[in-house]
């Protein structure tokens, strides 16, 4: 008996610290610095100095790249969560997706083909 209860105990701490744990907390690529993390809105700067961002709401998803600033060669990448995980599409300063029935849940962004990969869970619609 007092196994199972240490098996429910722990699980509620795992659930417990999984649900205080603050969006901070995330996953950053190498050399990469966070400046904004909200539900809708991703906005970062790789360590090549440019700076990328993801805007999504559940009917459109916006990818950018601010081709002013750094030296960055990437592309601005996005992959969205609809009814399915759509393929990545990319673009020099951006790519820009909608669906007219509402249907994003979550997209990607990333800097270059091969960079780290940030999640953004769609925010209200703007």
């Amino acid at each position: 008996m007092s196994k199972r209860v240490a098996t429910v105990l722990g699980a509620a701490a795992a659930a417990f610290m999984l649900a205080v744990t603050p969006a901070s907390a995330r996953v950053i690529g190498p050399g990469d610095t966070v400046y904004d993390d909200s539900p809708g809105h991703f906005y970062y700067e790789r360590s090549c100095e440019t700076y990328y961002s993801l805007s999504i709401s559940r009917t459109r998803a916006v990818a950018s790249k601010d081709k002013f600033s750094g030296h960055c060669s990437g592309h601005a990448w996005l992959r969205v969560m609809g009814d399915s995980l759509g393929e990545w599409r990319h673009g020099e300063t951006g790519v820009r997706l909608t669906s007219p029935s509402g249907k994003f849940r979550w997209g990607y962004v990333k800097g270059c083909e091969d960079c780290y990969a940030y999640i953004v869970y769609a925010g209200p619609e703007w």
